[in-house]
């Protein structure tokens, strides 16, 4: 029983055309469904969408993981009505999907639990579900990162009602939680946590899963060609230890490139703390630009 991995995301985005011209020809998605004016895309290694864009702002709309049957999603259920939380089904509601449950985090965030119907043992990128012959081609939606008020809150929450694990936290000050990265697997992190003061931040960044250095090189050679700056890396963080590069979208909001994400060794590990913001960041020494506070 349990939350298996990020699902997709819905984003807000200010220029849906030319948001979507930069996820077809650059990234290399591919558009699996409209309805509306929301649009759906894959990255084609399986028969799911793994982003949705609705114009209007920026920011999450919603966000989804998915889980292994009905049974979870009925304990799923139990557990967050136990604690006062609305529970709306949304059974077919989206491309692909056959079950899920929609609810409010205590941070507002819209939050879905998925069963899909495509659920491949593992994926392969060599026999992918579309041709994939566009852009730089990340493998998949790796993790997302929020952003709030309260991230302790948030982090507490998903442990204790949804079996999140923290796997660090950074802490400027005792007692006081301005970041924190979750898992619900061995990976290091699948839900990150940003402290923002401004209640219209909603996202840091969403991830994609890259198959190495060179890959995420590729593709900022293509971001170059296309006239989008790399905000900041690449790089190695400290907190995590993944291979990143960052850039912010068309669309108005941040992706990050991500890869080498490492496996925790020990599934119920107390937390590291860190306290020093630039050690936490990069391994390497690189110290974030002013603009990684901002969210959309």
């Amino acid at each position: 029983m349990g939350i298996q991995k990020l699902a997709h995301a819905e984003l807000r985005v200010k220029d849906l055309e030319r948001a979507l011209e930069f996820y077809k020809e650059v990234m290399g998605l591919v558009e699996v469904a409209r309805e509306g004016q929301t649009v759906y895309l894959a990255c084609g290694v399986d028969g799911n969408y793994d982003l949705a864009v609705t114009p209007g702002g920026t920011g999450v709309a919603h966000f989804a993981f998915q889980v292994d049957d009905d049974g979870d999603l009925e304990v799923y259920r139990r557990r967050l009505e136990e604690k006062g939380v609305k529970v709306i089904p949304q059974h077919g509601t989206e491309p692909g999907q056959s079950k899920g449950l929609r609810f409010s985090l205590p941070t507002g965030h819209a939050m879905e639990l998925v069963l899909v119907e495509d659920r491949p043992v593992y994926l392969q990128p060599a026999l992918p579900t579309h041709k994939r012959f566009r852009g730089f081609a990340p493998l998949d939606v790796d993790h997302i990162t929020l952003q709030t008020r309260d991230v302790k809150g948030l982090a507490e929450f998903l442990r204790d009602v949804l079996g999140f694990y923290v796997s660090d936290v950074f802490s400027p000050a005792p007692g006081v939680w301005g970041a924190a990265w979750t898992r619900v697997g061995e990976y290091h992190h699948d839900l990150a946590i940003i402290g923002t003061q401004d209640p219209n931040e909603t996202l840091n960044h969403l991830a994609w899963t890259m198959d190495g250095f060179e890959h995420i090189k590729r593709a900022l050679d293509l971001l170059a060609q296309y006239g989008l700056p790399v905000e900041t890396g690449p790089g190695r963080h400290g907190v995590g230890g993944n291979v990143f590069a960052y850039f912010w979208e068309p669309g108005g909001n941040r992706f990050e490139l991500s890869a080498e994400m490492p496996r925790t060794v020990d599934r119920k590990a107390e937390p590291l703390f860190w306290s020093d913001f630039p050690k936490a960041f990069s391994s390497w020494g690189q110290l974030p630009p002013e603009s990684f506070a901002k969210g959309s």
